[in-house]
């Protein structure tokens, strides 16, 4: 078995939750290694920014944030980013848009 930890984990859960002091929700997906052109980190992204997506629709989110709040989901990514991964995040991007969600690819949160 190989030591290779993929660089989007945790699928089923979300990284990071923050409030904001406007009543807007950040979302962190945290990268621990560099997003490649491979068929499974494409596939964990796609994975993980659909399940923030569906669990921000929830009736038990919006009952905890509010129906209304503004969410931004960043990807927190301080390695590098291939040309796909990235075409990807830019098709993600409209899909989140589309349900009020921006979504932002950044090198930290700080």
């Amino acid at each position: 078995m190989s030591d290779f930890e993929p660089p989007i984990q945790n699928l089923e859960a979300f990284d990071i939750v923050g409030e904001r002091l406007d009543g807007g929700v950040d979302l962190v997906v945290v990268c621990s290694g560099p997003l490649d052109d491979s068929a499974d980190t494409l596939g964990r992204l796609r994975q993980k920014i659909g399940n923030y997506l569906r669990e921000v629709a929830s009736q038990s989110f919006q009952a905890q944030f509010g129906a209304e709040s503004p969410i931004t989901i960043f990807i927190s990514c301080p390695h590098s980013v291939s040309g796909a991964a990235g075409g990807l995040i830019n098709m993600l991007r409209k899909e989140a848009s589309n349900h009020g969600v921006e979504l932002q690819l950044v090198k930290d949160m700080a």
